[in-house]
């Protein structure tokens, strides 16, 4: 057979199966969520792997890195993996302690305070209408009860406590269907990284075997160009996200805000969420403070505005915009397709992923004009 007859049964075996997916996306759809569902305990270890090997790398290079005894070489993967894993822990333990007692403290004194609030804005009413004859005509039109208002409020607020009470020991199966697959998750990343070395040369050989000299190399190319732009994003995110967080927490601290090691860590967490995060992380701060202070809450808007043009001129763009290669326009285009497509986990992925294309795009561009320029 010709090599322009298979040219053309390829691309028709690729209409055909376009038209089908077409014509039968919900079902097609439905099966790609099955699958998805069924290997989502391995995609997420692979995930967990990738992290944990950032940190794992490192932790070899300190377990007794010029040692030649068999011990110290036999231990210093297993220990590296361990030490990778409870260092994850320990953040997140740290995290949720500063975090969850506020926000349940938060929760209680809101709860306490809107009664209150209620008969302080009825009394403010009550007096302007002595003061102003004429906003009394207006209010009286509404017919307002505010002791019924009150009563309804509080109402509410029980009413959603206990629809959250019901809601969490509905969702307790759930949760432990979640926890189950996050232990499945760390013993396939466990796995992967106990045996590293012998998958990444399992898989170059399948490269070699399957694939022509130059794909070969320019898949081993376009697959390192996404190892680098993730890894940098990984680790330049997560330590500008560490020093935002600790830049809100230290001035939340000097200019006597509240809540500053929740806010602070909030901020942390958040920030991991390019562009955005932190941004959530301040409209959360401030509805909470203004509960409190409506006026620490305004102050607190704008300290955060602050922090933000900080981080986003000075931080983020030495430390992840260096890392990654790509301009502030295409993280925030990235950012957008990201959230569209895939919500917070398509966020995650979208800037490193649109560095790596922007390099090769890049790369690619420049081999082009200089072929052009050679003719």
């Amino acid at each position: 057979m010709r090599k322009l007859d298979k040219l053309i049964i390829k691309y028709i075996l690729f209409i055909a199966v376009v038209i089908l997916v077409v014509f039968n996306y919900e079902q097609v759809f439905g099966y790609a969520q099955t699958i998805l569902k069924i290997l989502s305990p391995i995609i997420i270890g692979v995930v967990m792997a990738y992290v944990l090997n950032i940190l794992m790398v490192r932790f070899e290079k300190i377990w007794f890195p010029q040692s030649t005894s068999k011990w110290a070489i036999k231990s210093r993967r297993p220990i590296s993996i361990l030490f990778a894993i409870l260092t994850i822990i320990l953040v997140l333990l740290i995290v949720l302690g500063l975090v969850i007692p506020q926000v349940l403290s938060v929760l209680t004194t809101l709860i306490e305070a809107i009664p209150k609030a209620f008969n302080q804005i009825q009394e403010w009413f009550t007096n302007s209408e002595q003061r102003f004859p004429e906003l009394a005509i207006i209010l009286n039109r509404f017919e307002l009860n505010w002791g019924q208002i009150v009563q309804d409020t509080v109402a509410f607020i029980n009413g959603l406590t206990t629809r959250i009470v019901e809601t969490t020991i509905a969702t307790a199966g759930s949760i432990a269907s979640v926890i189950i697959n996050l232990v499945l998750s760390l013993i396939v990343s466990i796995y992967i990284l106990s045996s590293k070395e012998s998958l990444l040369r399992q898989g170059n050989r399948v490269l070699k075997a399957y694939l022509p000299e130059k794909r070969y190399q320019r898949t081993r190319y376009v697959l390192s160009v996404l190892d680098e732009s993730f890894s940098h994003f990984i680790t330049g995110e997560v330590l500008e996200a560490f020093i935002l967080g600790m830049m809100v927490a230290i001035g939340m601290w000097i200019f006597r805000f509240p809540y500053a090691t929740m806010i602070g860590a909030l901020t942390g967490v958040m920030a991991l969420i390019p562009m955005l995060g932190a941004w959530i992380s301040g409209v959360i701060g401030f509805v909470l403070i203004t509960v409190q202070s409506p006026i620490q809450g305004f102050a607190f808007l704008l300290f955060i505005v602050i922090i933000q043009q900080l981080e986003g001129n000075i931080i983020y763009p030495k430390i992840v915009g260096d890392k990654i290669g790509l301009p502030g326009m295409w993280v925030l285009i990235a950012v957008t397709l990201g959230a569209g497509f895939a919500g917070i986990p398509g966020m995650l992925v979208s800037v490193p992923l649109a560095s790596a294309i922007y390099k090769l795009l890049k790369l690619d561009v420049k081999h082009r004009e200089e072929v052009q320029q050679l003719n």
